[in-house]
């Protein structure tokens, strides 16, 4: 039985039998006999006069309509799947005396499009039947359309099937894919099904990628790190990636790609988990379910990552100065290797995308960015005019360094700022820096005074404790003016250089770059929360307010009405009480991000008490503000499609950020009545 008509023949017996019965009438299947009967001579597909075993086994049996109705498709699935099966082979032929060895299927691959289509109606039509069933025959089918001949003929340059399966979305394969088996097992020896999907045709990879970044797209409080390792279907894909390092590579490129197309932040995320969960999966297998046998199997980290392998050692490994000089080292030496002044006159087109892809230094940088934020800390900091307690985040873990090759910490700290921003044009990454590194001198003057920033600070004085004055706030708190004043001025630093680059441009008539733009708009408001993390023990709440605010909307407009009106008491200035659904959720998502960052920060710390102090330090200043959105978002009419997923993610989220580090005592009541408000669900919001 190895010919298609007799293969369809059998496919079409068993769907008519199962479009016979209707499940709906209970315990009474008027058509049962009838389709037992059709299904039994489909099975007896020889004409000659014999002894009909079916027939016989099922007359010397006592079972019941509907069991018999569910053994005869179990053993056709299997008849089926065990007849595909079969024509798969090795066959030796002789051609002009030489011998040759076939290894494949006897379906060709024209035929395979026609047998798939009909897999498809019958995996429709089992449903509610045993999952196994589904599997077994999608496996079979599948395998046999992967080994088909791709040449009936010597004339033909198109295979077939490639050509049939042009279009995903409407394609045989992509309506077979619908019908996968959720649970997930790797046997040792074995190809997952989904792989082969996505060899035969990759549109249902891109499918597959699009579905879950819809999802991380209509989710804003979704962890990835959690989804991907507790959703079956989620991890089932990423594994597959992990086992072909091939598609994680065109995965890699093809989320890239997206990201600067459309600039969208959730694109990014969505990489940047994708990568970090790959390189977890390699260093510890069995956590994620895999058996030691293919663990021991999978390839090491250069098959995943072959462009710029050496930086990544670099970027995956532990945080610490010198390791972080190293790597600005290497992005200035790429700068130089590359012919220096990188305009865009001097570069066409095809360079400057070059420069970008998914290949390039910078695409494989930005997949790591806790160094954008570890370089932002470092832009406000100053090894020789802070104190122990505030350079300890910073320096703890910092090793001795004498290559006079490598920039001191703040200028290679805005070195790598600035090319990350704009990783095209060497003349606007100077201007850049010349940007970054007088704003950042203009935080120390405003923070320490013109005697710390001349490097005339005494030590002792600075071990001094700090006095409260009448408002309760500390002598080395900074007045919320001041905050605001510095914010506009980096706002203004922004603006500047924006025109600068616009002015550029349009002297030499060349058109921004789109991804230029996209990077400042979606990172340059995430420069300030370094600020937070080094120094929120110099912050007032307000003050840390005004941070993160900017940092999620990227403005502070009301303020400046304020300031002329004298409203500038500490406490008085609420920032949230305005703020549109869109705000709202932009200002939970900055302070729970500024949470996971110091949390990732503080690994550079000696010790584990230390780092644990940091994150307590940097919640106890920001969890006002998660309070205040969270309460405004609740306020607010959220569509009832997404209301109650939207109250669990975010209920999650809010549940692991009190756990992150130590308990903040001041705000443990406003959490405990947020997380009963949460846990509630009310008709509509």
């Amino acid at each position: 039985m190895l010919n298609l008509p007799e293969i369809s023949s059998l496919f079409g017996s068993m769907a008519s039998a199962l479009q016979n019965l209707n499940p709906t009438d209970g315990n009474e299947y008027p058509n049962l006999a009838l389709s037992i009967s059709n299904l039994n001579r489909s099975l007896n597909l020889s004409e000659t006069p014999g002894v009909r075993v079916l027939d016989a086994a099922l007359s010397l049996m006592c079972f019941t309509g509907p069991q018999v109705y569910d053994s005869v498709i179990e053993y056709s699935v299997r008849t089926i799947a065990t007849v595909l099966s079969s024509s798969i082979g090795c066959k030796l032929f002789r051609i002009n005396e030489e011998e040759v060895l076939r290894v494949g299927g006897s379906i060709s691959s024209r035929d395979c499009v026609d047998l798939i289509e009909a897999c498809a109606a019958i995996l429709g039509k089992l449903q509610g039947h045993q999952v196994e069933l589904s599997a077994l025959l999608s496996c079979a089918l599948v395998r046999v359309a992967v080994l088909a001949p791709r040449f009936e003929c010597a004339s033909q340059s198109t295979p077939a099937l490639d050509t049939h399966f042009r279009y995903g979305r409407t394609s045989s394969l992509a309506r077979l894919s619908c019908h996968l088996p959720t649970e997930f097992t790797i046997k040792n020896g074995e190809v997952p099904l989904r792989l082969l999907m996505w060899y035969l045709d990759p549109m249902i990879l891109k499918q597959d990628v699009s579905q879950i970044l819809e999802e991380v797209i209509k989710r804003p409080f979704l962890c990835l790190s959690k989804e991907f390792y507790e959703r079956i279907e989620w991890r089932s894909k990423i594994i597959c990636l992990v086992i072909s390092p091939s598609q994680f590579i065109e995965t890699r490129a093809l989320l890239q790609n997206w990201f600067l197309v459309t600039g969208m932040a959730s694109v990014l995320e969505f990489l940047t988990q994708l990568v970090s969960q790959v390189l977890d999966i390699i260093s510890r297998p069995m956590w994620w379910g895999i058996s030691m046998e293919v663990g021991s199997k999978l390839p090491f980290s250069h098959a995943y990552f072959p462009h710029e392998h050496q930086l990544l050692r670099i970027l995956a490994g532990p945080k610490s100065l010198k390791k972080f000089q190293h790597l600005v080292y290497k992005i200035t030496g790429s700068i130089s290797h590359s012919g220096g002044h990188m305009d865009c006159t001097s570069k066409k087109a095809a360079t400057k995308i070059k420069m970008v892809d998914h290949k390039s230094m910078w695409a494989l940088t930005m997949n790591f960015p806790d160094w954008f934020f570890f370089a932002s800390v470092l832009l406000f900091s100053d090894k020789s005019s802070v104190d122990n307690s505030h350079s300890e985040p910073i320096y703890a873990a910092a090793e001795t360094y004498s290559s006079q090759d490598m920039e001191m910490p703040c200028s290679a700290a805005a070195r790598y700022i600035a090319w990350i921003l704009n990783p095209i044009s060497e003349f606007h990454q100077d201007l850049l820096v010349d940007y970054l590194t007088k704003v950042s001198g203009l935080w120390t003057l405003e923070c320490f005074g013109p005697s710390k920033c001349n490097g005339t600070t005494n030590r002792k004085e600075n071990s001094r404790p700090d006095l409260h004055n009448k408002n309760g706030i500390t002598s080395a708190e900074l007045d919320i003016g001041k905050v605001w004043l510095w914010i506009q001025e980096f706002q203004d630093t922004y603006i500047r250089y924006c025109k600068a680059v616009i002015g550029f441009s349009s002297s030499s008539k060349v058109q921004t770059c789109k991804e230029l733009s996209i990077l400042q708009n979606l990172l340059f408001g995430r420069i300030p929360l370094g600020i937070l993390i080094g120094y929120s023990n110099h912050l007032t709440p307000a003050g840390c307010e005004l941070f993160l605010h900017y940092s999620a909307t990227g403005s502070v407009p009301q303020f400046a009405e304020r300031r002329r009106k004298c409203e500038w008491q500490e406490g008085s200035v609420t920032l949230t009480e305005k703020y549109t659904r869109r705000e709202a959720i932009a200002g939970i998502r900055v302070a729970f991000e500024i949470t996971d960052v110091t949390e990732s920060l503080s690994h550079t710390i000696e010790t584990e008490e230390n780092g644990l102090n940091l994150i307590c330090q940097v919640k106890s200043k920001t969890g006002n503000y998660l309070v205040k959105c969270i309460k405004r978002l609740l306020q607010l009419k959220i569509d009832e499609d997404e209301s109650l997923q939207m109250r669990r993610d975010l209920l999650a989220g809010l549940i692991r950020w009190r756990c992150q580090g130590k308990d903040v005592f001041l705000i443990n009541k406003d959490l405990n009545d947020l997380i009963d408000a949460l846990s509630c669900t009310p008709p509509s919001l």
